[in-house]
C-alpha cells in the first residue's frame, strides 16, 4: 500500500514538473496533453492494490482487477497512439500521405483511445455481471489455516485481457518499426523495454499463481500490478524528467532539430 501511495505521489510530481514545462519540446515530444492522461490512468490504476488486503467481499473481488484493467487499457491505448505517430510522422506518412491527413482530420488518435475505453468498460461491466466473483475460504492448502480468497473462473476476464494483449501486439509492433528514429524523437524504445518488463513481471506472476496458492498470493497481485505500473513510470516518464531538470541544454527546439536534420542525412545516404 505504501509503494501505492509513492507511486500516486510520482505521479503527481511528474504532472507538475510536465505543466510548468509544458512547452518544451521534450514534453510535447512525450505526447503533450496525452501524458496528462496516462499519468492519471496510471495513478488511478493503483486503486487495485488497496482491495488486495483484508477479507475479501463481493465488491472487493470486482475492485482487485477491475481498476487496474480499466484504467491501464487507456494507458496502453496511449502507448500504441504514440509509437504510431511518430512511425506515421517518419515513415509512413512520405509513402502514405492520405493516412496522415485523415488521422489528423479526425483526431485519430482520441478516436482510437476512446473506442479503447468505451470497449473495455463494455467487456467488464458484461464480464462481472455476468460471472461476478465470489469470496471463498480455502482450508486445503494450509490445514487449520482459513485463506480467505476471490473465486474467479477468469471467463469475467477473457475478452479484456484479449483487448490488453492486442494493444500490447500493436504498441510492440509499431515500436519495432521505429526502432532506428532519432533518440529524441523515438519513444519506440522507451515503451518496448516497458512491455517488455511488463510481460516478464506477469509471467512470472502466472508462475507463482499456478504453483503457489497460499495466504501471500494476493500481496503478490498487489505487486505484479505495481511493479507493471513503475515499468512505465521509471522507463517512459523518468528519463525526460531526467532531461527537464539536468540537461535543459537538450531540451531546446535547436537540440531536436539537429537531431532531425542529422537523421535526415543518413536517411538519404
Amino acid at each position: 500500500m505504501l509503494g501505492a501511495l509513492i507511486f500516486m505521489g510520482l505521479s503527481a510530481a511528474i504532472s507538475g514538473l510536465f505543466f510548468i514545462n509544458y512547452n518544451t519540446p521534450v514534453v510535447k515530444s512525450a505526447g503533450g496533453p496525452m501524458c496528462f492522461l496516462i499519468l492519471g490512468c496510471l495513478a488511478l490504476s493503483t486503486l487495485s492494490v488497496f482491495f488486495n488486503f483484508g477479507k475479501p467481499t463481493t465488491g472487493f473481488c470486482v475492485l482487485r482487477y477491475l481498476p487496474f484493467l480499466f484504467f491501464f487499457t487507456v494507458c496502453l491505448a496511449c502507448f500504441v497512439v504514440r509509437a504510431f505517430q511518430i512511425v506515421c510522422i517518419f515513415k509512413i506518412a512520405a509513402k502514405f500521405p492520405n493516412i496522415l491527413s485523415w488521422w489528423l482530420k479526425y483526431n485519430g488518435q482520441w478516436l482510437f483511445i476512446s473506442v479503447a475505453f468505451l470497449s473495455q468498460a463494455v467487456l467488464l461491466i458484461t464480464g462481472f455481471s455476468i460471472w461476478p466473483p465470489n469470496p471463498k475460504n480455502n482450508t486445503q492448502v494450509h490445514p487449520g489455516i482459513i485463506i480467505h480468497h476471490c473465486g474467479y473462473d477468469f471467463n469475467e476476464l477473457l475478452g479484456s485481457l484479449i483487448l490488453i494483449s492486442s494493444l500490447i501486439i500493436l504498441a510492440f509492433g509499431f515500436s519495432y518499426i521505429g526502432k532506428d528514429l532519432p533518440k529524441n524523437y523515438n519513444e519506440a524504445t522507451a515503451i518496448t523495454f516497458s512491455l517488455l518488463l511488463l510481460i516478464i513481471i506477469w509471467i512470472i506472476y502466472a508462475t507463482v499463481y499456478l504453483l503457489y496458492r497460499g495466504k501471500y498470493i494476493q500481496a503478490i497481485n498487489g505487486m505484479a500490478v505495481l511493479s507493471s505500473l513503475y515499468s512505465f513510470l521509471s522507463w517512459y516518464f523518468l528519463p525526460k524528467c531526467y532531461i527537464i531538470i539536468f540537461q535543459p541544454q537538450k531540451n531546446t527546439q535547436q537540440y531536436f532539430q539537429s537531431l532531425l536534420q542529422r537523421y535526415t542525412k543518413i536517411v538519404n545516404q
